[in-house]
């Protein structure tokens, strides 16, 4: 490898969920049913009643011979008719891309899934174990497609947070829509079912672009590998709160960045010399999460890119 990394030791429990960058899957349902599903007794309510409280996963960290222990969590929390998603990372890679999602499989890639040998869980390795894409954690939390693939830059430490609010309702029913791609890696929920965020994975990817890796690592699309890669993982839980309240009632902790949608672009093919390697203006890529007032910018992966704040 050609790129190293001071790490940062941090202890944490906190509040906080790679580049809809998936392949095919004609096997994406939730089930295998055929026709609409019945509500029975014991079965996840479809108005999303049964969502309530904090929902948070704490991550593994997946590819440590990269970036080395990544700790970091997410997090759902619903408040009246709003939901929050929250994301926080420690010690990734300085100004690394990170898609993130949360996926329909119940469980995180291990080393045992690393299926060629290669010593990397790579983004097709990990997706055989995680399933379908459910939530994108991108600019819109609202939609599976609104947000335009626009994901959270690191800063020059490798941190990064990521937080969205949207109205409940609208994030439901975009989940229980019917699928207008069956052919990709995003799926929507079963007809007539509510969504269940216990059991749910959230994977984060992405690492430096001067990273090299094996031929053997694959990505997806026309993404390369150093955007794919996996780099943490977690399994949501219901939290338990204690006395008290985590929060003001009229109160949602955090700035909300803006970003401006319209941009979807992967790394083009002619700026690298192959999937990894250092591009020739790489230096002009710019951006960080260090602002005053603590917004960091996101953005879709494109190289030279200036993010969006």
């Amino acid at each position: 490898m050609k790129h190293t990394f001071k790490h940062l030791t941090f202890s944490l429990s906190i509040l906080a969920s790679a580049v809809s960058c998936s392949g095919g899957d004609s096997s994406k349902s939730e089930s295998s049913r055929a026709g609409p599903a019945v509500q029975v007794e014991g079965s996840v309510p479809a108005d999303g009643s049964n969502i309530r409280g904090q929902y948070r996963a704490l991550f593994t960290t997946l590819n440590p011979q990269v970036n080395g222990t990544i700790p970091g969590s997410a997090t759902f929390s619903r408040q009246g008719d709003q939901i929050f998603a929250y994301v926080r990372l420690f010690a990734g890679g300085v100004q690394a891309w990170h898609p993130q999602h949360v996926y329909t499989g119940g469980r995180c890639p291990t080393a045992s899934d690393d299926a060629n040998g290669d010593g990397f869980i790579d983004i097709l390795e990990a997706q055989a174990v995680l399933g379908a894409v459910l939530i994108p954690l991108d600019a819109d939390l609202s939609s599976q497609s609104a947000g335009q693939r626009f994901f959270p830059l690191g800063d020059l430490s490798g941190y990064y947070h990521y937080e969205r609010i949207s109205d409940f309702k609208r994030f439901l029913e975009d989940l229980q829509q019917e699928d207008s791609d069956p052919n990709d890696n995003v799926t929507k929920l079963d007809s007539g079912t509510g969504l269940d965020l216990v059991g749910r994975t959230v994977l984060i990817q992405g690492v430096v672009e001067t990273l090299e890796f094996p031929e053997t690592v694959a990505t997806v699309g026309r993404f390369k590998a150093f955007q794919t890669l996996p780099i943490a993982c977690g399994v949501f839980e219901e939290v338990t709160q204690g006395p008290g309240k985590p929060y003001a009632e009229d109160e949602i902790p955090g700035p909300i960045a803006d970003v401006e949608p319209g941009q979807d672009r992967p790394v083009p093919d002619d700026t690298t010399g192959g999937e990894g390697t250092p591009t020739e203006d790489s230096s002009d890529t710019t951006g960080s999460n260090e602002s005053d007032d603590g917004q960091g910018p996101v953005s879709d992966g494109s190289a030279g890119q200036t993010p969006r704040r």
